[in-house]
């Protein structure tokens, strides 16, 4: 019997032990690691094991009168966080804002030249090549960055000895999925408002929103009624809208929204649940990608 207890004792201890190193482990994995909130010596060593780095992407953009101007980076921060908290992978924020001359009719929205943008970026990576990164992660959340993304990730891989792909918007497994209460929620609306009441509550006015009211211009009017029977027609909609007031196409922000908003919906709809279920979410389909890109040797 005093055997018997004393195997039981050792095996309470080393059940103990491993609960213990295994909550250390747990706890370790799930911090994020920000460039700006650790030191030169912490990148030295993280440089040892590890060659990826996360560069989120978003904006300084009018978001209805309920939203922060900065929104877009709240959000790409924010997932990118969760997303170096599941993977350990490094995020570095380089900008706070991003290309949004298109919202300019509403005051505060900062904006930046794509060619501007771009060189900011590329000069970045650089120097983050020249300390050991090889794979660059763009996570954007902002649609404007589009095009500079995709230039910036083009001149890297053309250009230098390292890789860089996207895995916010643009990536090939972030695909579109339509906002629970709503038929059409593009901006400010119940999906970005449900991901920064999750994110940054104390930022969001809630009692400010309320259901937009759109403007079309006849052109964009026919060719919605013309995509019904040649979808294709789809390209140059597009085209006209979310484009600067100069060019004369009714597209600018201010233009199309009474507030700003794009959303068929009030975004007092939104909720913290449905935030945090967006951003897990695209995290987890990027944690995933980072795995398995994680197998290539270095």
């Amino acid at each position: 019997m005093k055997k018997s207890a004393m195997t039981l004792r050792a095996i309470w201890v080393l059940g103990l032990l491993v609960a213990y190193s295994g909550g250390l482990q747990c706890q370790e994995a799930d911090k994020p690691l920000v460039l700006q909130e650790i030191s030169w010596t912490d990148v030295e060593e993280y440089l040892k094991s590890n060659d990826m780095v996360i560069i989120p992407l978003g904006s300084t953009e009018q978001h209805g009168p309920h939203l922060p101007l900065g929104t877009d980076y709240y959000e790409a921060m924010g997932v990118a966080k969760i997303i170096s908290a599941r993977t350990g992978v490094l995020v570095a924020p380089v900008l706070f804002s991003g290309y949004s001359v298109y919202h300019s009719g509403f005051p505060g929205t900062l904006s930046l030249k794509p060619e501007t943008m771009e060189q900011v970026l590329f000069e970045t990576t650089e120097l983050l090549i020249k300390y050991g990164f090889r794979k660059f992660m763009f996570f954007n959340y902002h649609g404007g960055n589009r095009v500079v993304e995709q230039k910036v990730i083009h001149r890297i891989n053309h250009t230098t000895e390292a890789v860089a792909v996207a895995i916010g918007y643009g990536a090939s497994f972030q695909g579109y999925e339509p906002i629970q209460g709503a038929d059409y929620d593009a901006h400010a609306g119940i999906g970005e408002t449900s991901l920064m009441l999750y994110f940054h509550p104390d930022l969001v006015k809630l009692e400010r929103a309320k259901r937009p009211r759109l403007t079309n211009t006849p052109q964009m009017k026919r060719l919605q009624k013309l995509i019904r029977e040649d979808p294709e027609l789809r390209d140059v909609l597009d085209a006209l809208r979310y484009v600067p007031e100069e060019t004369g196409k009714g597209g600018a922000s201010h233009q199309m929204s009474s507030n700003g908003i794009f959303s068929s919906e009030n975004p007092k709809k939104a909720t913290s649940e449905q935030g945090k279920e967006q951003a897990f979410r695209m995290a987890e389909r990027a944690a995933t990608f980072i795995e398995a890109w994680k197998k290539v040797k270095r």
